[in-house]
């Protein structure tokens, strides 16, 4: 079974969640290409470039940075052009957990919301645990996710259901 498959099995809005280096931005960059036309939009920094190096990407595979709220929301207004199947946002509480104000999560969640129901789009956030092992904004992923899928160095869990996966060089393999 495909990453996506597994991914988006339950619903078109999917969150992902897990502590630093549990492997969810490799698990995005696998399933941006195995759905095209698709963009991954990071709000980390450039650290996933070293991960893009090397794997065959598909046509249609568009990448973005965003250092702040206002380019967030600018970057995911400019994709309603781009007639996309796939928006990941890795990760979507980056803000929010550097402001604590609540429109740096809603506005952009609300946005993406939007594009999935009109567009049919498939969205996939990624959200960063904080050192007490919670999610920070848990209350607006749970609201407004169709799945989500905690994930740990090996495994992707959801409910009732669990998918292993391996990370190489050719990319995320799974589900094994």
């Amino acid at each position: 079974m495909k990453i996506s498959d597994f991914v988006f099995e339950k619903g078109s809005v999917v969150s992902l969640y897990g502590v630093a280096g549990s492997g969810k931005t490799n698990i995005i960059l696998q399933v941006i290409n195995e759905i095209t036309p698709s963009l991954y939009i990071s709000t980390e920094g450039v650290s996933y470039q070293a991960r893009v190096e090397g794997i065959r990407w598909k046509k249609d595979v568009y990448f973005a940075n965003t250092n702040n709220i206002f380019e967030l929301i600018s970057i995911i207004i400019k994709a309603t052009k781009l007639n996309l199947k796939l928006i990941s946002v890795d990760t979507i509480n980056r803000f929010y957990r550097e402001s604590r104000k609540v429109k740096d999560i809603e506005y952009p969640i609300l946005m993406l919301l939007a594009l999935s129901r009109e567009s049919n789009v498939k969205v996939l956030l990624s959200w960063e645990v904080a050192g007490n092992n919670r999610v920070s904004g848990e209350k607006f992923m749970r609201k407004i996710s169709e799945d989500i899928l905690r994930v740990t160095k090996n495994y992707i869990i959801g409910n009732l259901r669990v998918c292993k996966f391996k990370i190489s060089s050719n990319g995320v393999e799974g589900c094994l």
